[in-house]
């Protein structure tokens, strides 16, 4: 499998593992010393891992967990139920498509 479709599929596993997860699942984000953690979070620390190594999958689980809470935060997302609004969903879906149509020139530039 060539580089940006395993960095796609590790994308694109990583939303749809975290989505079902937090549906089934809604636990609160980890909170140290008032300061709350999102899964976005890890993703701005994991995709730069993904680049400095060289690897399309850590990238794409890095990518993943970052892009998959964006949409819920631009529309002000308090709440799970807010995450899971038609609004975030749709911007999940665009991202997605946004993400497979430039996988490669993706992983060209920031792999290479």
């Amino acid at each position: 499998m060539t580089s940006p479709n395993l960095f796609f599929l590790a994308f694109i596993a990583t939303v749809l593992l975290t989505r079902v997860a937090l549906y089934f699942k809604p636990i609160p984000s980890p909170t140290i010393k008032g300061f709350r953690l999102h899964h976005y979070m890890y993703g701005l620390v994991i995709a730069p891992i993904g680049i400095l190594v060289s690897s399309p999958i850590i990238l794409g689980i890095g990518l993943g967990l970052f892009l998959d809470e964006v949409p819920y935060l631009l529309i002000g997302g308090k709440n799970h139920k807010d995450n899971y609004s038609t609004r975030s969903l749709l911007g999940v879906l665009a991202l997605i498509v946004i993400v497979y149509v430039t996988r490669n020139f993706l992983t060209r530039i920031l792999l290479y």
